[in-house]
C-alpha cells in the first residue's frame, strides 16, 4: 500500500511516515516545494501546518493550511486524503451559558470564530482547509488533533519546555495556573489511528484525542515526583482551558483506546532524561 506523507519532516508527519514504513508500506515523503501534479499519491496524510508561531507568520499559515492543500486536491490523484486539523477550533465553544471547558464537544459541535480577533486566524485557516478538503467527497477525511505529545525535544510547547526546565534547571516557573486544563494524546497513538482513518475511515470528521482532561496541577505533581524539580506559578497566572473532547466516534468505529497523560508521562520523562543527559545537551544548557 502506498502512503504519501506531506509535512514528513515535522513532529507528527515524521512519526506517521516511520510507522507506515515499519508496517511494510511504500512511503513517499516529498520535499518542500516538490511538484506533485499529475502523480498518484496513494493514501495521503496532509500534515503540513504552522502551529505556535502562526501570529508571526499569518501568510505562511494560510499557505500551509489552505493554498497548498488546494493544489494537492486539484492537481494530484489519490485514493484517500486525511487533512490534519486541530481541536483548537473548539476554543470558543460553550453551551447553556456556561464557559468553555465545562461541556464536551464532538464532531458536529458548531465552532464559532471571531475574524476581528487575530488569535482566531489559526482556527479560521484550519476550518477553511477542512471545508475545501471535505468538498472533494468521501475520499477525504478530517482529523482534528488535540495536544499531541511525544519525544519532540526541540519544541517550545508547554509540556516539552516544562520537562526541559525540570531536568536541566531543577526548577520551573509556570505562567498559566494549576487549574489550566488540556487534552493530551500520544503521538504514537495518533500515528497509528491516522493510517487507519486514511484506509478504513467512514466518517468525514474525527476528533483524535485522548478524551482525558489533564490539569497543570496533575502534570506538575507528577513531574515533581519524577524529577525532584521545584515548581512555582507566577502571581495572577491565567487559567487556560478547552472543552473536553468527545472521542466516542473514533472509539466506536475503530476501537480507539488511547493512553491518558498519567500513562504517557513517565516514559516521556525517561526519554527526556536520556536526551538532555547527552554531553552536547549538557554543554548547551
Amino acid at each position: 500500500m502506498k502512503f504519501t506523507v506531506l509535512g514528513s519532516t515535522g513532529f507528527i508527519g515524521s512519526h506517521v511516515a516511520a510507522l507506515a514504513r515499519s508496517q511494510g508500506h511504500d512511503v513517499y515523503c516529498p520535499s518542500r516545494g516538490e511538484a506533485l501534479d499529475h502523480q498518484n499519491l496513494g493514501h495521503v496524510i496532509y500534515a503540513i501546518g504552522i502551529t505556535a508561531d502562526f501570529r508571526q507568520r499569518p501568510h505562511e499559515t494560510i499557505t500551509a493550511h489552505v493554498t497548498k492543500l488546494q493544489e494537492v486536491l486539484t492537481e494530484s490523484t489519490f485514493e484517500s486524503l486525511v487533512y490534519l486539523s486541530s481541536t483548537r477550533v473548539y476554543a470558543r465553544c460553550s453551551g447553556n451559558g456556561r464557559p468553555a471547558g465545562l461541556h464536551s464537544v464532538n464532531e458536529s459541535t458548531p465552532v464559532p470564530v471571531v475574524s476581528s480577533d487575530f488569535s482566531d486566524l489559526y482556527n479560521l485557516s484550519k476550518l477553511m482547509g477542512e471545508s475545501i478538503a471535505l468538498s472533494h467527497g468521501s475520499r477525504v477525511r478530517v482529523a482534528r488533533l488535540s495536544n499531541v505529545v511525544g519525544p519532540d525535544f526541540a519544541s517550545d510547547n508547554f509540556l516539552t519546555s516544562v520537562m526541559r526546565d525540570c531536568i536541566q534547571k531543577g526548577r520551573v516557573l509556570l505562567r498559566s495556573s494549576l487549574a489550566s486544563v488540556k487534552d493530551y494524546v500520544s503521538v504514537y497513538d495518533v500515528a497509528e489511528i491516522l493510517l487507519r482513518i486514511g484506509t478504513e475511515g467512514q466518517s468525514p470528521v474525527y476528533n483524535v484525542a485522548s478524551g482525558c482532561q489533564t490539569t497543570n496541577a496533575e502534570i506538575i505533581t507528577e513531574l515533581s515526583r519524577l524529577t525532584g524539580a521545584e515548581i512555582t506559578v507566577t502571581p495572577e497566572a491565567p487559567t487556560l482551558g478547552f472543552p473536553p473532547i468527545d472521542i466516542s466516534l473514533l472509539s466506536s468505529e475503530f476501537g480507539f483506546a488511547p493512553r491518558c497523560m498519567e500513562e504517557i508521562l513517565p516514559d516521556l520523562v525517561a526519554q527526556s532524561w536520556k536526551y538532555y543527559s547527552l554531553p552536547t545537551r549538557r554543554e548547551a544548557a
